[in-house]
């Protein structure tokens, strides 16, 4: 029983090693790339409407969004090719807030 439990137990977790390798040089290396650079569709105001629908922003973020100069809104939706990601909606809890977060940043 022994030997049918470490056989069955090895096999796993080396075709899960091989997958999880696989997919941590595809999606880690790949995914951090390409947030990086991203300039948005070229029209702004698009971008912003695009930024605020996307996430599901509510009115008060979308608002606090709309006080801000264009640089700093760009860096707030990540369109200014800096690191910050331009869809949070599958990636984080809560977008407004993290949107709200951005905004203080941006506004040191």
């Amino acid at each position: 029983r022994r030997s049918a439990g470490r056989g069955a137990a090895a096999g796993p977790p080396s075709g899960a090693k091989g997958a999880a390798g696989g997919m941590r040089s595809a999606g880690g290396g790949a995914g951090g790339r390409q947030d990086f650079g991203f300039h948005g569709c070229g029209d702004h105001r698009q971008d912003l409407q695009q930024f605020v629908s996307k996430n599901c922003l509510d009115v008060r973020t979308q608002e606090a969004l709309e006080t801000l100069s264009e640089v700093e809104q760009k860096k707030v939706m990540g369109t200014d090719g800096g690191p910050n990601s331009f869809v949070l909606i599958d990636k984080v809890a809560n977008p407004n807030a993290v949107v709200m977060s951005r905004l203080r940043t941006a506004q040191r």
